[in-house]
């Protein structure tokens, strides 16, 4: 059960993370070329794939979240009016893998 809300939990972080590519830059939606949106959209892909990896039930699952988190946050504090919000996102997750990696009992509490 728990396996499957932290699923949802960076399946949405992830999404939300689209929004920073789509956010419009100086009046017009940012390109694809652009590096900021890039970034966004990488993060956001670093979540999809922690997502599957936790579904999927590799054992690295963790490390690649804690990369997503990192390259979240340092994203998040470039734009820290927008974003702000997303930091009590990633604080949870944090929470969750610690638990995940440090925490004798906590890989029962991800078995199906």
């Amino acid at each position: 059960m728990l396996r499957y809300l932290l699923f949802a939990l960076l399946m949405l972080h992830g999404a939300i993370h689209l929004a920073g590519f789509f956010t419009p830059v100086a009046g017009r939606v940012m390109a694809m070329d652009k590096a900021p949106g890039i970034y966004w959209a990488a993060c956001s892909a670093l979540f999809g794939l922690t997502s599957l990896l936790l579904i999927l039930h590799e054992k690295h699952w963790a490390w690649v979240a804690l990369l997503a988190v990192v390259s979240s946050q340092v994203l998040i504090a470039s734009a820290w009016e927008q974003a702000r919000f997303g930091t009590i996102l990633n604080a949870m997750i944090v929470v969750v893998i610690l638990a995940a990696l440090f925490v004798r009992e906590a890989p029962v509490m991800f078995r199906d």
